[in-house]
């Protein structure tokens, strides 16, 4: 399964991240299973193409070799509502809790909010952009 994390534009493919270059604009990015016009959301390096379906929303991934189509599959995306959750999946509950206490101002372990950022940054992610949009959402 590959992971978009919409909010940061990063993709997460076995057990690794890279950063994706989102695509400006409604670009034609391949026909959905559903018969739907698919547009192109992201790229990365020029061999995986993330796109989303106009009629019924699915986000799939096109893996290419050069120009040729080698592989298809689904896309579970992340968006800024969804944050929440992605963070309790992947931190300890009490990395969890330090990251939620540091966003929220409150005193929260240094130990535990130390390992979660190493997580997070060695996902790509920025973890001061992270505290911010869950000050937005709470």
């Amino acid at each position: 399964m590959i992971f978009f994390i919409d909010p940061f534009s990063v993709v997460i493919l076995e057990d690794r991240a890279v950063k994706a270059e989102r695509v400006n604009g409604n670009i034609f990015g391949g026909f959905c299973r559903c018969g739907g016009i698919m547009l192109q959301k992201a790229w990365v390096d020029d061999t995986l193409m993330i796109s989303e379906c106009e009629r019924c929303w699915k986000v799939e991934a096109f893996r290419f070799n050069g120009r040729k189509l080698i592989d298809r599959c689904d896309v579970k995306v992340i968006y800024r509502q969804n944050i929440v959750e992605f963070l309790r999946e992947i931190l300890s509950p009490s990395e969890f809790e330090a990251i939620l206490n540091k966003a929220k101002n409150v005193q929260y372990n240094y130990n535990a909010y130390s390992r979660a950022k190493k997580k997070l940054e060695d996902l790509k992610l920025n973890v001061e952009e992270i505290l911010n949009l869950i000050k937005e959402i709470a």
